[in-house]
């Protein structure tokens, strides 16, 4: 509470001050309603309703907003009327930490977790269910005009219909707009709820969800960088992620480590070019590393003889380059064939095609068997292990401690902008550990104004 009310008087708070109406009835102040919100979401406590309770019972609330008493949708209005704002005050708390030494980029570790969205899964329909259930409505509808006629008479406007009636035609409405909504935009299925979420698999199985992005910083487990996305692969966000903790931060990255999700030899080039130092396994890597069993007659299995530029297959087989193969993305294949596999025993389990097996190489793929062989020696294998403990503990610390396991708003704009939040609520409990253990006034610091963080760039 105390740290709270000290960390947001660090804050330039003129974002927020620039939305006072200058006319009307008087609003309360937006550093105590930023108090409260802060606190609220280092406490577990998401619902305007239950933060509005907890001010009337609540000392630490009842302290933070000096006996001020604003209702539940004045809380709500505050946090969605605001959701740009957070994002600068956000950079701004991970600017105090930069300051107090808790932030050193030394070790970056990026990782995603879904969260549910504010949504009914059942409320999600793709175009073979919504016109299963217009067809339904319609049948109910047309049944129902002969009892209308029957019970009102035709001279009654559609405003005396009962409830059940008005109610089945705002559904026709509202699902003919969805179809529309599927065709403009080219999606597969479509949430009635919140049009953004798409559903994606979770620890409680396939949900409406949005899959959040974060980067953690290794000395004191500040997230440094967050964002949510609607995507449920994460292998595009490794880059603008980087590039969201150099603006944060105002300094370079310098070691960086991300799961399988995140790797491709063009995120590998990208990040060689930065000179970032990189830990990044491919998939098959990380299977070796869980001691799944890759199949025999993988490519990973097949060896290349860069002299010959031929393949070698496990059985001794040799591929030869034969033609390049242009596609859209970066550059195209090479594909390689071998021409005798019809007469191997191992026909029609290492392939089914009559020409024989064929592999592909992109000269860009040496970049991931550069990162196998560097993921593979000691100080490698040292540093990735380091990831377990920079940035999973902190999804399970937002979800576990914190409470949050799904948004309260709708839209990915609005479910952004509450992750920074999250993120900004985690963060000032990091730096309440950080005095305590350390011992550091930070009134007196502000007193010193030693710590005031630039306002993030908009």
């Amino acid at each position: 509470c105390m740290v709270v009310d000290e960390v947001v008087n660090l804050l330039d708070l003129c974002c927020l001050y620039a939305k006072v109406p200058s006319e009307g009835n008087l609003s309360y102040h937006p550093k105590m309603m930023f108090k409260i919100l802060v606190y609220a979401y280092a406490s577990g406590i998401f619902s305007s309703r239950k933060i509005a309770k907890a001010l009337g019972e609540n000392v630490a609330f009842i302290y933070l907003a000096a006996w001020q008493r604003p209702d539940f949708r004045t809380i709500n209005n505050f946090r969605k009327n605001n959701l740009t704002e957070l994002d600068d005050l956000f950079v701004q708390i991970v600017r105090i930490c930069h300051k107090l030494k808790m932030v050193k980029l030394g070790h970056i570790s990026i990782d995603s977790s879904r969260f549910k969205a504010n949504a009914a899964d059942r409320r999600s329909y793709d175009r073979k269910r919504i016109e299963r259930e217009i067809k339904r409505l319609l049948d109910q509808a047309e049944k129902a005009d002969q009892k209308e006629d029957a019970l009102f008479g035709p001279e009654n406007s559609g405003d005396e219909l009962p409830k059940e009636i008005r109610d089945r035609k705002r559904r026709i409405e509202k699902l003919k707009e969805i179809r529309k909504q599927l065709d403009q935009e080219d999606k597969e299925k479509l949430n009635a709820t919140d049009a953004d979420a798409v559903f994606m698999k979770t620890t409680a199985g396939i949900k409406t969800a949005y899959n959040a992005q974060t980067a953690v910083d290794e000395a004191q487990q500040v997230i440094v960088a967050a964002e949510v996305t609607n995507q449920s692969y994460d292998v595009d966000h490794l880059v603008p992620m980087v590039d969201q903790v150099e603006e944060n931060t105002a300094s370079s990255v310098t070691v960086l480590s991300a799961d399988a999700g995140y790797s491709s030899a063009d995120n590998l080039e990208k990040l060689e070019a930065r000179k970032i130092d990189a830990y990044i396994p491919d998939d098959q890597y990380q299977c070796r590393l869980r001691r799944k069993k890759v199949a025999p007659f993988h490519k990973d299995n097949f060896g290349y003889d860069q002299r010959r530029d031929v393949f070698i297959c496990p059985e001794g087989k040799q591929l030869p380059f034969v033609y390049r193969q242009r596609r859209n993305d970066k550059g195209g294949y090479l594909i390689y064939q071998c021409s005798g596999c019809r007469e191997c025993g191992h026909f029609g389990q290492c392939t089914t095609n009559k020409k024989g097996r064929t592999v592909c190489r992109r000269d860009i793929d040496e970049k991931i068997k550069q990162m196998r062989r560097k993921l593979d020696s000691e100080s490698g294998k040292a540093i990735y292990a380091r990831r377990k403990v920079i940035v999973e503990p902190v999804f399970g610390q937002i979800k576990a401690v914190q409470g949050f396991t799904d948004f309260k708003l709708r839209g990915l704009k609005k479910v952004n902008a509450e992750f920074k939040l999250v993120a900004l609520a985690h963060n000032v409990k990091k730096i309440s550990k950080y005095i305590h253990e350390k011992g550091i006034d930070l009134a007196t610091k502000l007193a010193q104004r030693q710590l005031q963080p630039q306002l993030a760039p908009s």
